[in-house]
Formats: C-alpha cells, sequence, structure tokens
C-alpha cells in the first residue's frame, strides 16, 4: 500500500432517500408546467382582453362624448347626449322597425327552406340528393357583397332576368331595392348555415318514433307535427337564434339593396352615420346605435345558449344496429325534386350567370341570345391593368393569409386551454364568445377609435384590418379546433407521458398532428371569409389598405359600373369558391 492512500469504503445508497428525491422531483414538474401554463393562459388572456375588451370599452367611450363632428377623445367630459338624441329621435322607430321585420323575415324564410331541406335530403328517398344537397350549399362560397350584386343584376326592374320574366307570367313588378328584396336575399344567403347545423339532428333521429305512430294510424303530416317537429325544435330553435345574431350584424345586402331607397337597418345606419354622403361623420350617434346593436345582440347569444344547454334533453338514443330507412316519397318524388330545383335555380344559380353574362357585356343589357355578339373579356382586361386593383388584390391576400393564420394560432391554444386547461383555460374560452356579441361594422367602429387614440402606428394599414378580423375570427375558430380536440381519446396523451414523454413532446407528437386536419381547415375557412368582409375593411379602409371588397363597394357605389364591378365580383367568386371547395374537400362541418 502507497503511503498518503486512504483505504476505500464502499458507500451503500439509501433507498428512502432516493425515493424521497424522485417523489420530490416528481412534484416539482408538474408545479414547474403549472406555473409555465399559467403563465401562458395569462399572456393569451391578455391579448383576448386586448383584442375584446378595449375596443368595446372605446365604443363605450366614444357613446359617452358628446362629440358630434369630433373624435371622442377631442371632447372634455362626458354626456347622455347620444342616448338622449337616439331615443328621442323618430328615425329610431323607423331603423328598429326596419330591422325587426328584416331580421325575423331573414330568419323565418331561412327556417323554412332550411328545415324542409334538410328533412327532404336528411329524411326521405327524394331523387338527385347527390347533386341537389351540394347546390343548396352553393351560397357558402359567395361572399355577402358578391350576393347582392348578383340579385340587384337579376332582379332589378330595369333588365333584371328574374323581374322580368315574374312581370311576364305573374303580372306583377319585382323592386329588390325593397325591404322584402332585402329579405329575400338575406333568407336565401342563410340557408346554408342553417341547413348545415339542422342536418345531423334530422339524420340522427329514430324512424321508429314515426314507425309506431304510423301503426296507430297518424297520416304524413300529423306523424311530421307531433313527432320530427317536437324533437327537431331545439335544434331549430338554437339555430334561429343564432341566425338573429348574423341577421343583426349583415351589412353588405341591406346596404347595397336599402340605402339607394334610405331603407336603413342598423348596421347599415351605423356605417352611413360614420361615412355619410355629406362627408361629416356623427361618431356619438355611431357609437350608441352601435351600442344597442350589442346589447341586442348579446340578450340573442344568451338565448343561443341556453337553447344549447337544454338540447339534451330531446336527444334520441338508438343501437349500435340502427339504420335509418328513408321516408318514401311515392308519387310525390318527382315534384318535390322539381321543386328543390326551381328553387336552385331561381335562388342560386340564375343571380350568379347574370353575374357572368354582366361581366362580359360593355353595358347594362338582359340576357339575350341576340346580344351575344357583344360579350368579350374587355372588363377583365380593364380591371387587370387597373393599378388600383393589384394593390387591392395584394393587400387582400396579405390580409386574408395573416388573418387566417393568427386565428389560427389563438384558436389552437384557445381550445387546447379549454379542454386540457381547467377552470382557467374554459374561463379565457368564454372570453372569446364575448366576440360573438360585436357585429362586425360595430367592431369596426371601435377598432377604429380605438387606435385613432392609441399611439400605435397600425391606422391605414393592413394591420389595423389584421386585428379586427383576428378579433372577429377567433372564436368561430377556436370552436371549430375544440369540437375535434373533445373527440380524442386523452388515454393516447397519457400513453405518452407513460412512456417518459414531456407535456411538450406529447402535445408536439401525439396532440398537435391529431387536431392538424382541424387546424387546416379552419384556416381554409377563415381565409374564404376575410377575403369578402365588407364592413371592417370598409370602415378602416384608406387610401394604403384598401381591398378588393371594398374597391368593388366603390364601383357600385360611387360610378355604378356593373359591367366592371361585375367581372371584379366573378374573380372574388372564384377566389372564394375555391377556398370553400377545399375546405368542403377536407371533410369540413361548420360548428358553432
Amino acid at each position: 500500500m502507497q503511503s498518503g492512500t486512504q483505504p476505500s469504503v464502499a458507500v451503500r445508497p439509501d433507498p428512502e432517500r432516493q425515493d424521497r428525491v424522485q417523489a420530490d422531483v416528481a412534484d416539482l414538474r408538474p408545479r414547474r408546467r403549472d406555473r409555465v401554463l399559467g403563465g401562458v393562459n395569462i399572456a393569451i388572456g391578455a391579448v383576448l382582453a386586448y383584442l375584446v375588451l378595449f375596443p368595446l370599452g372605446m365604443l363605450v367611450y366614444s357613446s359617452l362624448k358628446d362629440s358630434e363632428f369630433k373624435l371622442p377623445f377631442q371632447v372634455a367630459g362626458f354626456s347622455l347626449s347620444n342616448f338622449t338624441q337616439v331615443f328621442s329621435s323618430e328615425r329610431l322607430l323607423e331603423v328598429t322597425l326596419n330591422s325587426v321585420v328584416f331580421v325575423a323575415g331573414t330568419v323565418v324564410l331561412a327556417s323554412v327552406i332550411s328545415v324542409t331541406l334538410a328533412y327532404l335530403f336528411e329524411r326521405t328517398d327524394i331523387p338527385g340528393r347527390r347533386l341537389l344537397a351540394p347546390s343548396t350549399l352553393a351560397p357558402m362560397a359567395v361572399p355577402a357583397t358578391v350576393m347582392a350584386v348578383a340579385w340587384v343584376l337579376a332582379a332589378n326592374p330595369a333588365n333584371g332576368p328574374l323581374a322580368i320574366a315574374i312581370e311576364r307570367t305573374l303580372g306583377f313588378t319585382v323592386d329588390i331595392y325593397s325591404l322584402p328584396g332585402m329579405i329575400l336575399v338575406a333568407g336565401v344567403f342563410g340557408v346554408p348555415g342553417m341547413y348545415i347545423m339542422l342536418a345531423p339532428t334530422f339524420a340522427r333521429l329514430n324512424l321508429e318514433f314515426e314507425e309506431a305512430a304510423a301503426t296507430s294510424g297518424a297520416g304524413w303530416w300529423t306523424r311530421t307535427r307531433k313527432v320530427v317537429l317536437p324533437l327537431t325544435l331545439p335544434s331549430i330553435t338554437a339555430a334561429s337564434m343564432l341566425l338573429v345574431v348574423i341577421a343583426l350584424e349583415e351589412f353588405a345586402i341591406p346596404a347595397m339593396l336599402g340605402m339607394p331607397n334610405q331603407i336603413y337597418v342598423f348596421s347599415s345606419y351605423v356605417q352611413a352615420a360614420l361615412q355619410p354622403p355629406s362627408g361629416l361623420p356623427d361618431y356619438g350617434q355611431a357609437s350608441a346605435y352601435g351600442i344597442l346593436l350589442v346589447l341586442l345582440s348579446l340578450v340573442m347569444i344568451a338565448v343561443y345558449r341556453r337553447q344549447t344547454r337544454e338540447a339534451h334533453r330531446f336527444r334520441v338514443v338508438s343501437g349500435k344496429g340502427y339504420r335509418a330507412a328513408p321516408v318514401r316519397l311515392g308519387r310525390w318524388r318527382v315534384p318535390v325534386a322539381v321543386l328543390v330545383t326551381l328553387y336552385v335555380c331561381v335562388a342560386i344559380v340564375v343571380p350568379i350567370l347574370t353575374l357572368i353574362w354582366t361581366s362580359l357585356t360593355p353595358f347594362l343589357q338582359p340576357i339575350s341570345v341576340d346580344n351575344l355578339d357583344g360579350l368579350s373579356f374587355a372588363n377583365y382586361g380593364s380591371i387587370f391593368t387597373d393599378p388600383n386593383l393589384t394593390h387591392a388584390v395584394l393587400n387582400t391576400l396579405v390580409i386574408s393569409l395573416l388573418t387566417a393564420t393568427l386565428t389560427a394560432v389563438f384558436g389552437t391554444w384557445l381550445a387546447l386551454a379549454s379542454a386540457r386547461g381547467g377552470r382557467a383555460g374554459q374561463a379565457l374560452f368564454d372570453l372569446s364568445f364575448l366576440v360573438f356579441a360585436i357585429p362586425s361594422v360595430v367592431l369596426g367602429v371601435a377598432v377604429l377609435f380605438l387606435y385613432l387614440f392609441l399611439p400605435i402606428p397600425v391606422y391605414g394599414t393592413v394591420w389595423i384590418i389584421v386585428i379586427a378580423l383576428t378579433t372577429r375570427y377567433i372564436p368561430r375558430g377556436s370552436r371549430m379546433i375544440q369540437t375535434s380536440l373533445l373527440q380524442l381519446d386523452p388515454g393516447l396523451e397519457e400513453v405518452g407521458r407513460v412512456s417518459g414523454a414531456s407535456n411538450v413532446t406529447v402535445l408536439r407528437r401525439v396532440v398537435l398532428p391529431l387536431i392538424a386536419p382541424a387546424v387546416s381547415r379552419t384556416w381554409l375557412w377563415v381565409f374564404a371569409n376575410a377575403l369578402g368582409e365588407l364592413p371592417i375593411a370598409l370602415l378602416l379602409s384608406s387610401s394604403d389598405n384598401r381591398t378588393v371588397v371594398v374597391l368593388l363597394w366603390d364601383m357600385i357605389g360611387e360610378s355604378a359600373n356593373y359591367p366592371e364591378a361585375s367581372a371584379l365580383a366573378v374573380l372574388l367568386l372564384a377566389l372564394s369558391s375555391v377556398s370553400v371547395w377545399w375546405v368542403n374537400r377536407r371533410g369540413f362541418q361548420q360548428h358553432i
């Protein structure tokens, strides 16, 4: 043994101490994870509060300022004069009555058509279902502005083919620039959304209930009235309440069809107060009307949520062996199919064909064989050589791409927070639902005031429109993704954790790949809708950030150049249709 060396001593490990250390480490990981998740949730909550609460706060602030033609923050003190003027104005009764009739008519028309189509396509043996069902959903691919322009061309009293055909066959004149005209177009436009919500309800109904009623001697009408409609009523009511909110905020259709004859609803009146023909906006009045519109929407949203919470009371349970046999229409098969085909032609095909026809003509002229020689692509050549259009197309693509990407990112996190983040995550998810109650024209007003006040240089750029549109689409985008996330079995995540994978790894390797299709569908849906969003883009537009839909609005309102406007509308329709087609190809179903 060498000098200075110490004898080696075997150190025996303490099993109890190792177990305590491992337990401490195991306890530390969840605490670190909770702190990280909590911090991210706080950050997301702050962003949501900034996007949602700040604009609403600025709208309330503006409504309490007697600003008239001044910006709200240029006026000292607070006042209720705006609300006093609104409630004492004779125009309030007119606008309110128009809004009530417009919303009620739109909901009734869309509900009748949607319920009928859902019943026929999901419950009966109607011939041609594979072609007719997708055709009735075609308005989903048409921006509201394009739909309004198409109906103006198809049903105007001067040379609209529908107006001419009705006058020659039925003997009365159709005026599309009227409240009934607004209801007709908005009702047709609302059918696809209601149909998508109602179709699963009708498809899941067990026919044994009807068979039992038929055995008791009940006829078709009695069975439908006492069995089918009561079971589907909660879904019909919920879809109708949601359509009320959508109709309240609808802007393009009542603006294009109503404003020429000074027929205003709340949404178009708010925009007219901010951008009047005189050029002198009344910011206080617009804010007060915006607050009233938000309150009305909140009431409808509350009714909608109550209906959806109580829908479980009307669920129909069927075994795995259950197969729904279609209701036989018998001798009514062909007449019913003809009626549905007639609806598709009149409501969708003729307006779109008229739009395409007008885009090929040098001036407004009726569809006829004699006018075929004058058709050309000159209008398309004019708009493609217009530098303003090139700039507008670039702005539109940038805005739509950024909006879709930001919405998908925030929506994914909100969906994850709701499904996996406990009460705090659910609270964030519920906060985003508040945006449903803010009509797009009101959101545009609120964002306008906010960024005129804040020292953030986004006003007049594409970023202010991106911020407003992202705020608008986050609630629906997050719910689309949440629907897919709730269908995942949590056991898949547990398997990853048991295998030693961290939460980040489980999220990256398990959860995100499984919900990736839903995220991509959400991205495409937002992109398609952002292309044709008019009220927000119109209120926030300037010479540097004008979009294609704003350019289309200007062509119609300022120069009344319908042939070139139709060509631009056809291009917008084509781009939107491709996006919606790709969404449907990926198996998308709209969820609220």
